[in-house]
């Protein structure tokens, strides 16, 4: 009967790695700091710099940000999220209901700024929309000078900025890319199963919802209407920035030892028995959990996802997996 040996956390064994190195680099500083030595100039590599440098993505989605309050026109657009935003707003008197007010869809314009002294005796800067006639005042929490600097248009609460979305129709409407998720929502606005790593050619841009603000419709190659949504956030540490739900180039030719068939099954987010890791991770994404060990033979790798999914391999390839 074969043995396995498990190691469940491999973050115990990097850790000590991390702390022996920590102690070395500690010891070498101390050396250096003598008051006569100077410290030496440290290069980054090729590759280091290749990581902290922005995607094509990003750099292409640049043109689509936020701009700080002080260069604001009077009558900016903005577009409520939902008729919950009517409580970001200070409310006179009785409190209105959000949902009798019904804002959602609606479009506000900046009117102007006011100053409003708060009971420790600091002002805040008090932001003044217009919505049909009605003058509706967002606290910025913060000072006059704060505000003109701090606060930008993508990150009022339940706003929309409207030229954020006619930029981004501008720059992407008609444009071919090649989406990363699987999921898609349909017309009437039901998830639904799309394909990864597919050609899509942007057909418009929409405000969208309080969570992902950007909805950008698009076609597949076989006519199939969908849209996916987006957060204005550039950066790819975003859940859904463009660069983590779009690639501007195809996604296949950067994996050129993947068979066609197997692409096909990566596309639709399925599993074979003799894929690599690699290929399993573009198929579902990363693992949440990783148990990793041997036999006499072989090194055995069990991944855990958190639907339930398990993936065994055996020697770095997918023996058996349960979805």
């Amino acid at each position: 009967m074969k043995k396995y040996y498990f190691i469940h956390s491999p973050a115990i064994c990097f850790r000590c790695i991390f702390i022996a190195a920590a102690l070395i680099a500690s010891l070498s500083l101390s050396s250096c700091f003598t008051g006569i030595e100077g410290t030496q100039k440290i290069s980054l590599s090729k590759d280091d710099k290749k990581a902290i440098m922005p995607s094509p993505e990003e750099e292409f989605f640049r043109p689509v940000a936020g701009i700080p309050l002080k260069s604001w026109e009077k009558g900016k657009k903005f577009i409520a999220a939902d008729n919950k935003t009517l409580l970001i707003f200070e409310q006179e008197g009785l409190p209105v209901d959000p949902e009798q007010a019904a804002i959602g869809g609606k479009t506000l314009s900046f009117q102007d700024i006011e100053s409003k002294i708060m009971p420790d005796g600091t002002f805040n800067a008090v932001l003044v929309f217009d919505c049909e006639g009605s003058n509706l005042k967002f606290n910025s929490g913060k000072s006059l000078d704060e505000a003109e600097s701090q606060v930008f248009s993508d990150q009022i609460p339940m706003l929309i900025d409207e030229s954020m979305i006619l930029s981004a129709r501008a720059l992407l409407d008609g444009k071919k890319l090649w989406i990363k998720s699987p999921l898609w929502y349909d017309s009437a606005g039901n998830r639904i199963s799309g394909k990864k790593y597919v050609e899509v050619t942007v057909s418009d841009v929409k405000p969208g919802s309080i969570a992902f603000p950007l909805k950008v419709c698009f076609v597949d190659e076989s006519g199939k209407q969908a849209w996916a949504m987006l957060n204005f956030g550039n950066s790819g540490k975003e859940s859904r920035s463009f660069s983590n739900i779009f690639s501007i180039s195809n996604f296949r030719d950067k994996y050129p030892s993947v068979s066609d068939e197997t692409w096909r099954l990566i596309s639709n987010g399925r599993l074979a028995v003799g894929m690599t890791k690699l290929e399993c991770k573009l198929s579902l994404g990363n693992p949440t959990e990783v148990d990793s060990g041997h036999d006499y033979t072989q090194t055995l790798d069990l991944w855990h996802y958190s639907d339930g999914s398990v993936l065994w391999f055996e020697d770095g390839l997918l023996t058996r997996f349960r979805l």
